[in-house]
């Protein structure tokens, strides 16, 4: 399985301490394909999206599959709910996720940010 993506990451402060997520990016659905009622094994169930930052692996939200995803998918997005991130630099990963668990190369789809404030 894999990941190509641009990965954009914005942030928005709900209050001082709680910053919400948005991240875009593109995947090919021609080299996994997404799951459907006749396609259960072998495909994208969903994306993820982690904090890597400082060696640690924290899982912050899923992404589910557009709908009717065929080919070259642009601009999938998704927002997390509102998030405890402190300020400092942070390394986001964006993996998919097959039904039978396994995820696809993290490196695959990385950004760093740094977060002020």
């Amino acid at each position: 399985m894999a990941l190509f993506a641009v990965v954009f990451v914005s942030l928005a402060v709900a209050n001082p301490r709680k910053r919400r997520v948005t991240v875009t990016f593109n995947y090919d659905f021609n080299l996994s394909h997404p799951c459907s009622v006749t396609l259960t094994m072998n495909c994208v169930k969903q994306f993820n999206v982690y904090d890597t930052t400082d060696d640690k692996r924290e899982k912050l939200f899923s992404i589910p599959v557009p709908v009717d995803a065929t080919g070259f998918v642009k601009g999938i997005t998704g927002t997390s709910p509102p998030l405890n991130l402190r300020a400092g630099e942070h390394t986001f990963v964006v993996t998919a996720q097959a039904a039978e668990g396994t995820e696809s190369d993290s490196g695959a789809c990385t950004i760093r940010i740094r977060i002020d404030r």
